[in-house]
């Protein structure tokens, strides 16, 4: 079965839960054919809710929901062409900008651990309350770049350590030989 699930990793793509890691969680595991590792996350009540890779296999998008929690994640895969590590990537993605971004409160860029990330509250979207309290956090590893984007909609100051949490939980680890 193991042989199986490398072959899945490396091949089409697919996230699939894994073993169990050193604190017995199980993790949800996410990578590109090229890429030299698997990134992972704890499982917790995360569902995929859409996957999406490039026909030629050098990016990926993928977005998962954990309706327990109020919690969206996506993120996106691919190689680091754009910006070569995560302060330029953060930096890069942040100009940029985002016209859903509808008048920004509590703007931080900061770091957590070597991920580089801004977040800031969208108190209303098209008129509508949200309290949508989004995070980015860019990773850059071993030329491959992801864009990760966590939110949550009524947010709460005290939910805070909800993000942080999933952000220090990231792991990126070797491809297994097969």
């Amino acid at each position: 079965m193991r042989g199986f699930y490398a072959s899945v990793c490396l091949f089409i793509l697919v996230p699939v839960i894994a073993g169990q890691d050193t604190s017995n969680q199980k993790r949800m595991e996410f990578t590109l054919p090229q890429a030299p590792w698997t990134m992972t996350l704890p499982a917790e009540n995360f569902k995929l809710a859409r996957k999406q890779m490039k026909p030629d296999g050098t990016g990926a998008y993928f977005h998962l929901t954990d309706e327990e929690q109020g919690l969206n994640l996506s993120m996106y895969i691919e190689p680091a062409s754009r910006c070569k590590d995560s302060k330029s990537c953060r930096d890069m993605v942040w100009k940029s900008g985002n016209p859903a971004w509808e008048n920004p409160k509590n703007v931080v860029l900061a770091e957590i651990g070597g991920a580089s990330y801004f977040e800031f509250l969208i108190p209303s979207f098209r008129g509508m309350p949200v309290q949508q309290q989004n995070m980015y956090v860019q990773y850059v590893e071993q030329g491959f770049w992801v864009d990760l984007h966590l939110s949550k909609v009524l947010y709460k100051p005290e939910e805070h350590q909800l993000f942080k949490r999933i952000v220090k939980s990231i792991m990126f680890e070797p491809k297994k030989s097969q």
